[in-house]
């Protein structure tokens, strides 16, 4: 063998083969893919909790922003990445636990592409009016939408959305017929203009519309009412029984990731999760943190793949994309 060739073979054997451990790990920048605008709920937590896991691994933790195609361009980019560690995925549940069902083929195999890190928080979603909308409460938007079906109007930012399929079981359950607007992009500041009559959102991307009077909180999807907001009732309590639903924030790395990987990156957003200014920050902007790693969030998100998955069938949504 030639010498050129005799050092690099050399240099390939020293080197970490992809998806093999790395004693050392980390020992360069690790890069987080955030399936969101800047200033969405999961861009928020992937920031914040990207700080205090930088100070625990000793690396920088890069937050790249990819947005489009229900989440697809993110994961899919995650997906397809070198199984090493240094590229994870934070992303709300949506496109792991609709996207299968809702279209005829993703260039992702559902969870089978990722390999779950930990559960970093949950988001409670807020039913929202902007100022078409003449009700104050649930139930009195209940009693509009049977007085003239398929009148009122509701915004989200795409057709199999998490927010579509979770207004579609609103408008089965209640039993009502609300059409559904399409955006493309948060659609807050449309609904405050009049555009549509009503949202679902976290509190970070409509608190400053409510301070200031152009959007109106009607109720939230989570079991309990929220501790910063006690006077805005759960949606089970206004009508809606067994209606509960978070936005479930997650940390993922590609399929073959090394375990040995996975543990430090999960011990690491565990402890971060568990700081009492993250979980400050994060009951701020009305979500509970969780802390739930590896296997134990890998069997959550199963059981959300089952029942997201029945919740598309039943709203007509099912490979439609």
């Amino acid at each position: 063998m030639k010498k050129p060739a005799l050092f690099a073979a050399l240099l390939l054997a020293m080197a970490p083969a992809a998806g093999h451990a790395d004693a050392g790990f980390p020992s360069r920048p690790i890069k987080m893919v955030v399936a969101a605008p800047t200033g969405g709920v999961p861009d928020v937590i992937a920031r914040l909790v990207g700080q205090h896991m930088s100070a625990s691994l000793g690396q920088p933790i890069a937050v790249e922003n990819k947005t489009g195609a229900g989440s697809i361009i993110a994961l899919e980019s995650v997906a397809k990445a070198n199984p090493d560690g240094y590229t994870l995925l934070v992303a709300d549940s949506s496109p792991l636990t609709i996207n299968p069902t809702l279209y005829k083929k993703l260039p992702y195999q559902g969870m089978d592409s990722f390999e779950p890190i930990a559960f970093l928080g949950a988001a409670q979603l807020f039913l929202t009016a902007g100022p078409s909308l003449k009700a104050n409460s649930f139930q009195e938007m209940v009693t509009q939408a049977k007085a003239a079906p398929g009148k009122l109007t509701y915004g989200t930012i795409g057709i199999g959305s998490l927010h579509h399929v979770m207004f579609e079981e609103i408008r089965r359950s209640a039993g009502i017929d609300i059409m559904h607007v399409p955006f493309r992009e948060q659609p807050s500041a449309p609904v405050a203009a009049g555009t549509a009559d009503m949202l679902l959102a976290g509190l970070p991307s409509i608190e400053g519309l409510v301070r200031a009077g152009r959007l109106r909180l009607l109720g939230v999807t989570s079991k309990a009412r929220v501790a910063q907001l006690p006077d805005v009732p759960t949606l089970e309590e206004s009508g809606l029984p067994g209606y509960v639903f978070t936005a479930d924030i997650g940390l993922l790395a590609p399929r073959g990731t090394p375990p040995e990987h996975l543990r430090k990156l999960a011990e690491a957003a565990r402890h971060a999760v568990a700081q009492p200014d993250v979980r400050r920050k994060l009951a701020d902007l009305g979500i509970v943190p969780d802390g739930r790693v590896l296997a134990e969030y890998g069997d959550y998100m199963r059981r959300e793949i089952d029942r997201f998955g029945g919740m598309v069938q039943r709203a007509g949504l099912a490979g439609t994309q």
